[in-house]
């Protein structure tokens, strides 16, 4: 089974962010941090039940991209009801980001509860 993350634009992105609990990583094809960080997001949305990502190419809808205050690449914001809750800038190994996003996603579940 091949992963695919979503491919956000300015149509669908609002609609993806209030999904549930999402990331979305904002990258561009010159990036090479950013090429090496998608397969790792995927890992990610595979280990983590409830989560999906999606990414927005940065050069495809700056305008986007400058109201989100995304300054470096990659930068990955969590989402959670439709509100970023959290935001990562720089490559982040598997290692870093998939236990970040549990504790990010688990603080939120336990607000709630």
């Amino acid at each position: 089974m091949t992963l695919i993350a979503s491919e956000l634009n300015d149509i669908n992105f609002f609609t993806f962010v209030k999904s549930g609990t999402v990331v979305v990583d904002f990258w561009a094809a010159w990036c090479a941090p950013c090429q090496k960080m998608t397969p790792i997001l995927l890992t990610c949305e595979q280990a983590l039940p409830g989560l999906k990502v999606g990414r927005l190419n940065v050069d495809d809808y700056p305008q986007l991209t400058k109201k989100l205050q995304v300054q470096g690449l990659p930068t990955l914001i969590l989402f959670q009801a439709g509100e970023p809750s959290a935001r990562v800038s720089g490559f982040q190994p598997k290692a870093r980001l998939l236990p970040y996003l549990q504790q990010k996603m688990q603080r939120k579940s336990e607000q709630h509860a």
